[in-house]
C-alpha cells in the first residue's frame, strides 16, 4: 500500500470517516430505490390494461379479486426483476464516489499496482476464503437450532435473496461478475483508498466493517467482513484486478448449486470448504512470521485512530441502522 506522513489535523480522521460513510450510506439507498424503480417499472408495463382496468372499476373490480391478481404479479415481477433492478442500480451507484475520489478513482484506485503477485499467492488467499466458507457452514450448523427455536432463522434472509436473484440471467450475472466487480471498486478502491493515509490495517478493517453492513443480512455480513479482509489486503498488497477476481470466484461458486440440484454436489462442496477451513488454519499458523510482520508494517500512522473514527457519530449512526436492519431481517418479528 501507499503510505502518507503522519497528518498533523487530528480531526481529519472524522471528517474522511464522515465522507467514506455518507457515500457508503448513499450508496444503499440509490441501489435500493432504484432496483425497487426497476422492478416497478417492469410491474407497470407487463401488467398496464390489468392496472388501468382496476383503477378505473374502483373498490368493485378490488373485491372480485383483482387487488390480489396484482398484488401476486408484482411479487412475481420482485422475482423476475430484482437481479436486472440491482444490476441496473449498481453501475448507478458507483459515481458516488467520484465524490470522494475525484478523478484519482479512475487515475490511480482502480489501475494502481503496488507489487507483482505470484500464482501461488493468489492460490493460498482463495484458500483462505474458501477456509472462511468452511466457518461459515459450521457457524450455520451450530446456532440455525437456535435461531429456530427463537422463531428466526440466521440463513433464511440470504438464502431467499439469492436464490430469487441467481435464477434469473440477470440475477446470476449482477451476483457472479457485476456485484463484484462494482463492490471492489466502491470498498477496495474508493473507499480503502481513502483511509490508507491512517495506515494499512485501519484502512483495511474500517473498509471491511462497511462492506459487511452494507449487505444488511447478519450472516452474510459476518462472511463479508472476513473475506473483505482478504479482499482488501489483496487489493492493497497488489491490485484491485486480483481481489475483483478472488470476489468473482467466490460469488460464482455459492451460486452453482442453485443450478445443479445435486445432494451429491452439496455434500462435496461442503467438505471441500470444511477441509479448506482446516488447511486455512494450518497456513495462517505456519505463516505466523509473516502474518505478525503484516500487521507491524500496517500499523496506523496516526495516535489512536481507531478510537477517533468509533467516536464519528455518523459510523456510529451507520452501524445501528444497518445493524437493526440486519437483526430485523432474522425473522424474529
Amino acid at each position: 500500500m501507499q503510505y502518507y506522513p503522519t497528518l498533523r489535523d487530528p480531526k481529519q480522521i472524522r471528517r474522511d470517516i464522515r465522507s467514506v460513510v455518507l457515500s457508503v450510506a448513499a450508496f444503499i439507498l440509490v441501489l435500493q430505490v432504484f432496483s425497487a424503480i426497476v422492478i416497478y417499472i417492469a410491474f407497470v408495463v407487463d401488467h398496464f390494461d390489468a392496472i388501468i382496468y382496476f383503477y378505473q372499476g374502483g373498490d368493485d373490480i378490488a373485491s372480485e379479486g383483482l387487488t390480489e391478481f396484482l398484488t401476486s404479479a408484482f411479487l412475481d415481477s420482485a422475482d423476475k426483476y430484482s437481479g436486472m433492478g440491482m444490476l441496473i442500480a449498481m453501475l448507478c451507484g458507483v459515481p458516488i464516489f467520484f465524490i470522494i475520489r475525484g478523478k484519482k478513482f479512475v487515475t490511480s484506485d482502480i489501475v494502481r499496482v503496488n507489487s507483482k503477485a505470484k500464482l501461488g499467492t493468489i492460490l493460498i488467499l482463495l484458500l483462505c476464503i474458501f477456509g472462511i466458507q468452511g466457518f461459515m457452514y459450521l457457524i450455520s450448523i451450530v446456532f440455525e437450532p437456535l435461531f429456530n427455536q427463537g422463531g428466526g432463522s440466521l440463513t433464511d434472509a440470504l438464502d431467499e435473496s439469492t436464490t430469487s436473484l441467481a435464477l434469473s440471467f440477470w440475477g446470476a450475472l449482477y451476483i457472479a461478475v457485476i456485484g463484484p466487480i462494482c463492490e471492489e471498486l466502491v470498498f477496495r478502491g474508493a473507499v480503502m483508498r481513502k483511509l490508507e493515509r491512517y495506515g494499512a490495517n485501519f484502512a483495511i478493517i474500517i473498509s471491511s466493517l462497511l462492506f459487511a453492513l452494507y449487505h444488511l443480512i447478519l450472516f452474510q455480513a459476518v462472511f463479508a467482513f472476513f473475506i473483505g479482509i482478504i479482499l482488501a489486503y489483496t487489493a492493497g498488497r497488489f491490485s484491485l484486478k486480483w481481489s475483483i477476481l478472488l470476489h468473482i470466484i467466490n460469488n460464482t461458486m455459492a451460486i452453482i448449486p442453485l443450478f445443479v440440484n445435486s445432494d451429491f454436489l452439496s455434500v462435496a462442496l461442503f467438505i471441500f470448504y470444511i477441509l479448506a477451513f482446516i488447511a486455512a488454519g494450518i497456513i495462517v499458523l505456519v505463516m505466523n512470521k509473516q502474518v505478525t510482520a503484516q500487521r507491524t508494517a500496517g500499523a496506523p500512522s496516526e495516535p489512536r485512530v481507531f478510537a477517533r473514527a468509533f467516536a464519528s457519530p455518523w459510523l456510529i449512526i451507520y452501524i445501528v441502522l444497518t445493524s437493526a436492519a440486519a437483526f430485523l431481517l432474522l425473522g424474529f418479528f
